[in-house]
């Protein structure tokens, strides 16, 4: 599976990629291929030319367009990916911003393990719906 990143903070990224690795190749054998982005134009550029499976989203970034727009492109032109916000902003007005977008899941900071392992999980529950239908 492709995982797409979109996060200013490479410690983070280390962070995301590493659990993303051993939990995929723990729980299905295969590690899945991790791409990031530091920044909006870069992820839409990324996104306009490749396919993800799924993605992890920081909110805050350095630029200044802020990762809504990200989700916002996503879920005008592949509405069908796994969108996982990563942010440490859990401040209830931002909340119920992002959720009319409809990620697939709202995590705040700091990420671990199981928060990412049940991630990964949604994704693959979700290409198991979607090879059904």
């Amino acid at each position: 599976m492709r995982c797409l990143i979109v996060e200013d903070s490479k410690v983070i990224v280390q962070i995301i990629t590493q659990l993303v690795r051993k939990i995929s190749f723990e729980s299905y054998s295969d590690c899945d291929s991790v791409t990031y982005a530091e920044n909006v134009p870069l992820a839409l550029n990324l996104l306009s030319k490749n396919e993800f499976d799924y993605i992890f989203l920081d909110l805050n970034l350095r630029d200044d367009l802020d990762g809504l727009r990200v989700l916002e492109y996503v879920r005008k032109q592949q509405k069908n990916i796994p969108v996982f916000i990563v942010t440490g902003d859990n401040n209830i007005n931002t909340v119920k911003q992002v959720i009319k977008l409809q990620p697939t899941d709202y995590l705040v900071k700091p990420v671990s393990k199981m928060k990412i392992a049940r991630c990964l999980d949604k994704v693959k529950m979700a290409q198991k719906l979607t090879a059904v239908v």
